[in-house]
């Protein structure tokens, strides 16, 4: 199915979006960090650390609403990879009652922008895999590749998001200049018809039911040599770690085997789909073989 033309999203809000402006911006990035994370202050990236950082090569941007209110932010350090300088971006946040305007998409643009300014031409972070709506942003609207996995990358943490399971995480590389970044951010993440696509290409694991809304994964294929593969995970999976720890322990340890496996022979995490079938939601991490 071909993708349609990108159009502005009726539910996305009139918002500025611009560098920190002053000390006040900077503790508002702090009360974000708690309301966002719910971290206790040893987690907190303090205002002394922030202004560092963008006074050393870094990019922060906020969001303001109408009112001049900061209701979300992205920020980067500066960095090295293979000899020539990136951004790191360390956190992307957006206020509760912003959620699902597109402000968080719309300040990854202008920190693309950003970046491009100053003629870096690559921005990195990481993200949790057992989220599947931030694989679905990174992967599949931003079109980010990810090439490696990291357990446990910031050990425990006080979030009550991650307590209970390691820190893991993948990790993105934002070529900011590449043909399949810009088509991705001109026409959209495609709709993908699943009768169509998964005939097309091999599903390397299958979901398998063990209560209403609770699933598994069977044992994952880890040998095929396909261009193309499909790792399906449960689109469910935030309310599965609140439901029972123990099956989000297992999606864990089967992303852990069938990421480094793959990342290992070559292959890296390009796209993220998300389709209906028969009422329901499937999610699928898209993997993509190098090319020799």
């Amino acid at each position: 199915m071909m993708p349609a033309t990108r159009k502005k999203r009726r539910d996305e809000i009139k918002l500025t979006i611009a560098p920190f402006q002053s000390l006040a911006d900077y503790k508002s990035c702090v009360e974000i960090q708690r309301e966002v994370w719910k971290f206790d202050d040893i987690d907190i990236i303090p205002i002394p650390m922030l202004l560092a950082a963008d006074h050393s090569g870094g990019i922060s941007l906020a969001a303001y609403n109408t009112i001049g209110e900061m209701i979300g932010f992205v920020t980067s350090i500066l960095g090295e990879s293979n000899g020539k300088l990136i951004q790191h971006s360390h956190m992307l946040a957006v206020r509760q009652a912003y959620r699902n305007f597109g402000v968080g998409y719309r300040l990854k643009l202008a920190q693309r922008k950003e970046a491009q300014r100053r003629r870096i031409r690559t921005i990195t972070w990481t993200f949790d895999p057992m989220q599947p709506l931030n694989a679905y942003f990174n992967l599949g609207k931003l079109g980010t590749r990810a090439h490696a996995y990291e357990e446990n990358f910031y050990g425990e943490t006080t979030s009550a998001l991650h307590r209970g399971l390691p820190t893991d995480r993948l990790f993105v590389r934002w070529d900011l200049d590449s043909a399949s970044v810009c088509k991705r951010l001109e026409t959209g993440s495609p709709r993908h018809d699943l009768r169509k696509e998964l005939k097309r290409f091999e599903v390397i694991n299958r979901l398998e039911d063990v209560a209403p809304g609770m699933t598994t994964s069977s044992p994952a294929k880890l040998t095929a040599a396909a261009d193309y593969l499909l790792f399906e995970v449960p689109y469910n999976l935030p309310t599965i770690k609140v439901r029972n720890l123990g099956v989000a322990l297992e999606w864990q340890g089967r992303m852990r085997q069938v990421f480094r496996a793959y990342f290992k022979r070559g292959y890296a995490a390009t796209d993220f789909w998300v389709g209906e079938e028969e009422g329901h939601l499937r999610a699928f991490y898209f993997l993509e073989k190098a090319k020799k």
